[in-house]
């Protein structure tokens, strides 16, 4: 019989050694691929649509609290407390809380969401929702990059929101009291003229309301006493909270980054940051499309704010969301603060109080 050596069969093993390689690499090649196309859904936390027949609910305390001198402490919490467990849910605490995205005082309630949607208008979106309860109007403040808002200049969003100890903080209506805009902010009148654009108002009762360009008056704006009033726009809901379907050429078209402030009632706000000019990440909306989104949280008024790269959703001491082009310098933002003015007495009413 004729003796077989050994390296007859070598061929062939390093043959098998090779497939044995190549079918390695492929499979893992196809799991990768699997990984790294994941929807952004997958990735980012997905938060229900926010139910306000749960969320309307105010109080009110019977003084002010003073001025804020600190920052948010995390409250020891017991997770066999229903109270406590359901932060979802917006409630007055009597001290602290802030767990996850959820801060609560006496006087505040915010809930921070972040979405991520490809199904509401069929293409990939990220958005922010700054969901906020206050007692009193004057934590919705106003805050400029330069002394004061007749010395218009441009500055950082996170250095702004930083400087004013702002829990939450979205860019503003890029100001400038050189132009002819309406401003008024924190309850001061820096410039009375109406501009081009739709005016936001912000009264010390705690309603917000907008006026159509063609429908202002400067006269009729004082006698609302403002505590705030914003000229960028336009104007997203009608007088019924239906969202409008057709906006002026002269309004910034395409789909871009956005951000708006909604109105539910007196005392109940929320600020709105959607992403945009990332593919696949999230392409931005349209205007109309923005204003299906604020129709669709249930705001009875909203506001569009500046947007595309100046779209910038500051919290938890840093910007939040991932604006556009690393996002830019803006001449003012919109926050809330921890605590009213100590001499403040522009109570919002027991909005949605549950009995």
């Amino acid at each position: 019989m004729k003796k077989v050596s050994l390296k007859t069969f070598i061929p062939a093993i390093l043959l098998i050694l090779v497939l044995f390689a190549l079918s390695f690499v492929t499979v893992y090649a196809l799991t990768l691929k699997k990984r790294v196309s994941r929807p952004v859904a997958d990735v980012l936390p997905v938060t229900p649509p926010m139910d306000n027949a749960g969320i309307l609910r105010t109080a009110v305390p019977e003084t002010p609290s003073p001025a804020p001198t600190f920052a948010p402490v995390l409250a020891e919490t017991d997770e066999t407390d229903d109270e406590t467990s359901e932060v979802g849910q917006p409630y007055w605490s009597d001290g602290i809380l802030f767990v996850n995205d959820t801060y609560r005082s006496p006087t505040m309630s915010v809930t921070v969401t972040t979405t991520a949607d490809s199904e509401m208008f069929d293409r990939q979106m990220v958005y922010y929702v700054a969901d906020i309860h206050v007692s009193d109007v004057t934590q919705l403040r106003t805050a400029c990059a330069s002394d004061n808002f007749a010395n218009a200049r441009s500055g950082s969003v996170l250095k702004m929101a930083r400087r004013e100890n702002a829990l939450v903080a979205i860019s503003g209506d890029y100001c400038s009291a050189r132009g002819a805009t309406l401003i008024i902010r924190n309850g001061e009148v820096y410039s009375k003229a109406i501009g081009k654009g739709d005016v936001c108002l912000l009264l010390r009762n705690g309603e917000m309301e907008t006026i159509l360009n063609s429908q202002a008056s400067i006269k009729k704006i004082l006698n609302k006493d403002p505590w705030q009033a914003w000229e960028f726009g336009p104007a997203l809901l009608d007088s019924d909270g239906k969202a409008y379907r057709s906006f002026s050429e002269n309004n910034v078209g395409g789909r871009n980054p956005r951000c708006a402030i909604g109105y539910f009632e007196p005392g109940h706000y929320c600020f709105v940051v959607v992403d945009g000019r990332q593919k696949d990440y999230s392409y931005g909306l349209f205007l109309r499309e923005l204003a299906l989104l604020m129709e669709s949280l249930g705001c009875k008024q909203a506001y569009n704010l500046d947007g595309g790269n100046s779209a910038q959703f500051f919290w938890k001491d840093s910007i939040f969301n991932q604006p556009s082009g690393g996002g830019r310098v803006m001449a003012d933002i919109i926050y809330v603060a921890y605590e009213p003015y100590s001499e403040s007495r522009f109570y919002c009413g027991k909005a949605g109080l549950s009995e």
